[in-house]
């Protein structure tokens, strides 16, 4: 009989104590301590303090999450969907802050961030990362319109925003889904403006990866027409447009493409470019990371910065002691963008697919002078 009761007792003590018994040791209605727990702008303080002080006699901490989720639908998280692997995103200063900023909201809703990261290598399997994401939408950072995650993003049928590429038009896949991003042409040109400005004619470009399989190497004309990464899209028109404004014939600027956006890729495309073309003055950078590193090829190469080559980079996530000359763009309120919008197309429904461009600026610093001579 002793045995019995223990059991019994333990039997109870396992049973989670629910809303009814709160609402009775409040002497309240379940009801009211729903809203409590869910909507406590609606409850008096006196109401709130009454039935939360008989949840914590009980041991009662709130509804089950997992329970709530089953009922509603919905999963509690969104998911990132990167451009690179994984621990490169976590090096590159620019995807650190877009992510700082997709916290930003995401943290006072109580979301949980599922990040999918993207894997170059050819033959890997994408469709599976995106099928089997739990979340209730996605944000696209940064991918090449022909990458497989954008078609398997489009099949999974959630409420997703675009961030910088595939931009509006540059993918059909992406049709319906919401776009943040900048005006990436408009942003070149004013750093080859600055450069032009200086009396430099003889210019060089450093270009991040135009396609999924590009990369490292000279990008020619044919490879240029046809790029699918609409950030480096974006700044190679921008580029051409204000060079050949100031009388440069844009065939005759080498552009070297580069697969990763970090020091080493920069530093090794600069030695190459300045193989093919050692008389150039100026040489733009389509990230700082790949700026930084064609500083140390031309030191390496007894260059002098700016004296000998002026080197202007992009997105303004250098530390700012580097000196460099570069257009900023606010890359962690892009991310706080894109999750705000994604969160109003989850509590709101679908709305129609709009296009968010976000302001940047030229930042001149001691990375660039005047030509030499000039």
């Amino acid at each position: 009989m002793g045995r019995n009761n223990a059991e019994a007792a333990t039997t109870r003590a396992a049973i989670r104590p629910g809303v009814v018994a709160v609402a009775r040791a409040a002497g309240v209605s379940p009801s009211t301590v729903s809203n409590v727990y869910n909507r406590p702008q609606v409850v008096s303080q006196e109401l709130r303090d009454r039935v939360l002080r008989a949840a914590s006699e009980l041991g009662y901490a709130g509804a089950d999450p997992a329970a709530r989720n089953l009922r509603s639908g919905r999963t509690g998280a969104i998911g990132v969907v990167l451009r690179e692997r994984l621990a490169y995103s976590f090096d590159d200063p620019a995807a650190v802050r877009f992510l700082q900023g997709v916290s930003d909201a995401a943290d006072p809703q109580q979301l949980a961030l599922v990040i999918v990261p993207a894997y170059p290598e050819q033959g890997s399997s994408y469709g599976p990362a995106i099928a089997r994401a739990a979340v209730d939408g996605l944000i696209l950072y940064s991918l090449v319109g022909e990458d497989p995650l954008v078609e398997a993003t489009r099949r999974r049928r959630l409420p997703t925003v675009v961030v910088d590429s595939p931009a509006p038009g540059d993918a059909p896949e992406t049709t319906g889904f919401d776009f943040v991003g900048i005006d990436e042409r408009a942003a070149a040109e004013s750093a080859v403006r600055h450069l032009m400005a200086l009396g430099h004619r003889r210019l060089a470009v450093l270009s991040l990866r135009l396609s999924a399989g590009g990369g490292p190497g000279p990008a020619d004309l044919q490879l240029q027409a046809g790029a699918t990464a609409s950030v480096a899209k974006g700044r190679l028109q921008g580029a051409a447009r204000a060079a050949v404004e100031a009388g440069v014939e844009w065939s005759s600027v080498p552009v070297e493409q580069c697969q990763v956006s970090d020091v080493e890729h920069g530093r090794a495309g600069a030695h190459a470019l300045l193989d093919r073309a050692p008389d150039v003055t100026a040489l733009f950078a389509f990230s700082d990371p790949l700026a930084l590193g064609a500083r140390l090829a031309a030191s390496e190469r007894g260059l002098s910065v700016p004296r000998d080559l002026s080197i202007i980079g992009f997105d303004d996530s250098a530390a700012e002691g580097e000196g460099l000359t570069t257009v900023h763009q606010p890359l962690r309120e892009k991310g706080r963008v894109a999750t705000e919008r994604l969160l109003r197309m989850l509590s709101n429904g679908e709305p129609e697919p709009s296009r968010r461009l976000l302001a940047t600026r030229l930042v001149v610093r001691g990375s660039t002078g005047p030509r030499s001579g000039a």
